[in-house]
């Protein structure tokens, strides 16, 4: 009798859970749980309609390992790029989206240079990059950027100075938005020549280093022209990689060396001078402002007793000593935020400037694009061009020219100098 009571509760607890709470999941459970899927899948497609939640400007360079780079972006964004990676700077932006600025590390690799910055051409929220701040990694960059995005990536280059780093444009092509906050390699190659035959030195040796191609090469070739041009003498060109034997300098008579590249392999030139020339015959050493770096003076040491070297730079030393390479983080940040104000104030009057009837069709559909923000944005930096509007900087002004350069730079000299037993650079003029 108990056994069967057990088998007819067990037949009537299947049959409750087939009429009774069957209808229960179909009808209350299954909904609910669509009801959640659909809130997703909304969710994502209103995210996908509307567009990014923020457009964002990269700063792109070795900045893990390379200090300048790292003081660059510090100076831009007031803290190491590990503390403050991602931040708001503009909470009300452009057309409402906030502006956000992260850093992308490139390795200082070339091939690393090519993927970042294909990439951020085709990401759906690039708004601005400022780098590789290498000559020869920011040529590897700007055909991504000006050729590849539609419209083309508005750039700042900070400390690059080969001119000709913007790629070729097709018949009839569009202004490139680019801002180069530093003079290019024309005048510096003409000041250093102008200095060469000022303190009449005759017999020139021009060393080319070989890290930086693109900046070095343009950089010697240059100087040997502006030299020629006022009839000095360059007997020796070589690069650093393939120093001739100290028998053939000496022979020459060198008495000036004009070296186009960075503080490290100008140290190990320092070094190698210093083992070729007679203490009573060493040439006066004349480097580049890659090389301008306070690594230079800290390792150099007694390495640099008994040499006369000089160099260019856009920055006078006091300026550098103060702040160093931050100053051009600065003075890019404050450009920028004033392209942002302007380029949000006039957003509505370029976008339908552009095209009315798309204007109109997202402000309806509640959608935007990084692609009109950068037509605006670019459209602002031509009409500051146009308008010879010039940007205040902690380093001076800056007005900028169709081909981007900055029409009031100009290159400083300086010297080492030893001062208090400590050498130090110092404004030569």
């Amino acid at each position: 009798m108990l056994k069967r009571t057990a088998s007819d509760i067990k037949l009537f607890a299947s049959l409750l859970r087939r009429f009774l709470l069957a209808p229960l999941r179909r009808f209350v459970l299954i909904p609910i749980l669509m009801a959640i899927i659909g809130v997703v899948i909304v969710g994502r497609v209103t995210d996908w309609w509307t567009g990014p939640d923020s457009y964002y400007i990269y700063l792109a360079g070795d900045y893990r390992n390379d200090p300048a780079i790292a003081k660059i972006f510090e100076g831009f964004l007031g803290a190491p790029c590990e503390k403050s990676d991602g931040e708001i700077i503009r909470d009300k932006g452009v057309d409402g989206v906030p502006i956000r600025v992260k850093c992308l590390d490139d390795r200082g690799d070339p091939a690393e240079v090519r993927r970042i910055s294909s990439d951020l051409a085709h990401r759906a929220d690039t708004l601005m990059v400022m780098g590789h701040v290498y000559s020869t990694l920011t040529k590897e960059a700007l055909p991504n950027y000006l050729r590849q995005a539609q419209p083309a990536i508005p750039v700042v280059l900070t400390a690059e100075t080969n001119p000709q780093l913007i790629p070729a444009k097709k018949a009839g092509g569009d202004y490139d938005p680019v801002f180069r906050l530093a003079p290019t390699d024309d005048e510096q190659a003409a000041k250093a020549a102008q200095f060469a035959i000022d303190n009449a030195k005759q017999v020139l040796w021009v060393v080319e280093d070989e890290r930086n191609p693109v900046y070095s090469k343009y950089l010697a070739l240059e100087f040997v022209r502006r030299v020629q041009e006022k009839e000095g003498k360059v007997v020796l060109w070589s690069t650093n990689m393939s120093v001739p034997p100290a028998e053939t300098l000496n022979k020459l008579k060198i008495d000036f060396v004009f070296f186009a590249g960075d503080w490290s392999n100008a140290l190990i030139l320092i070094r190698q001078i210093k083992r070729i020339f007679p203490p009573h015959r060493m040439p006066v050493l004349f480097l580049s402002d890659a090389a301008v770096d306070q690594q230079l003076l800290k390792y150099g040491g007694k390495e640099l007793d008994g040499l006369s070297i000089y160099l260019g730079y856009p920055l006078k030393a006091v300026q550098f000593k103060d702040s160093g390479f931050e100053l051009f983080g600065k003075d890019a940040r404050s450009i920028i935020d004033r392209l942002l104000v302007d380029t949000d104030q006039h957003f509505v009057e370029e976008s339908q400037a552009h095209s009315r009837f798309k204007y109109w069709s997202m402000l309806l559909l509640n959608r935007h694009e990084v692609e009109d923000a950068r037509a605006a944005l670019k459209s602002r930096m031509m009409k500051a061009v146009l308008e010879e509007r010039k940007f205040l900087g902690v380093l001076g002004e800056y007005q900028f020219a169709h081909n981007g350069n900055n029409k009031q730079a100009q290159w400083r000299i300086w010297e080492v100098k030893k001062e208090n037993g400590v050498y130090q650079f110092v404004d030569a003029e």
